[in-house]
């Protein structure tokens, strides 16, 4: 019966976590280029169940995997800002850190003091030549990036690719960083940059509301059958060891 305890509550753990993620996802519906998470859960075999329990160990029948971030594409949103930017398929920007590139699908650029096209927490965005830096006047960027002012090419902004599934990870302030060492992949052909648009998120929230109220729902019964055990081993420990 303890054991029943520990099965519920080690079935609801999951649950907590998947709320967290979803509730995240409802949180960033307005935020640039951001993309959603899913918690992945693994079936386990009720083999492995049977030898768990036999080492005397406490396994609930799902348990988490891993946080996968969906890389799927936002709509894409007309601002008619001529430094806002976005990635029409697939692909990244580039922008320099105090850790070194990171990549974004978050285009919303701007001009600091010094005339430098950086990202709209401030980090310095990565062209073919290095950072870029921009002088007063008209600023018109083609499908292929590149970025011209008074007819004269100043650069191009860096956009790269890797193989599927992105080894990333999120490193906050809209960035993702790779988790192991990958060489790039060729951009694909219909692949191109928007100037005057912004890629929204991806999250769906009536989706992601469905979800949140299923976890609520599916956590709130697990709360349920620990209070029913409880109540039952109440009894057996009270009523029933008297008699």
């Amino acid at each position: 019966m303890i054991k029943g305890l520990y099965t519920t509550a080690a079935g609801m753990y999951p649950r907590n976590l998947d709320e967290e993620v979803t509730a995240n996802n409802l949180a960033n519906i307005n935020t640039t280029g951001f993309k959603k998470d899913a918690v992945h859960f693994k079936k386990l075999l009720d083999s492995q169940l049977s030898l768990a329990a036999q080492l005397g160990k406490n396994m609930s029948d799902e348990d988490v995997q891993e946080v996968l971030i969906n890389f799927s594409q936002g709509t894409l949103e007309e601002t008619n800002n001529p430094l806002d930017v976005a990635i029409q398929g697939d692909g990244f920007f580039v922008v320099q850190t105090q850790d070194g590139e990171k990549y974004t699908r978050d285009g919303h650029f701007q001009l600091d003091k010094n005339g430098n096209l950086v990202s709209s927490d401030g980090f310095p965005v990565v062209g073919s030549s290095g950072l870029i830096s921009l002088m007063e006047g008209d600023v018109s960027i083609n499908r292929s990036g590149e970025i011209y002012q008074d007819d004269m090419m100043i650069d191009q902004l860096k956009v790269v690719d890797f193989p599927r599934p992105y080894p990333m990870r999120k490193e906050g302030e809209n960035l993702f960083s790779l988790t192991r060492n990958v060489k790039e992949k060729e951009i694909d052909e219909d692949v191109g940059v928007r100037q005057g648009f912004l890629e929204g998120s991806n999250v769906n929230p009536i989706s992601e509301m469905i979800r949140l109220i299923t976890i609520s729902k599916t956590f709130q019964a697990g709360q349920k059958a620990l209070q029913y055990q409880d109540r039952t081993l109440d009894k057996a420990i009270n009523s029933v060891g008297r008699m």
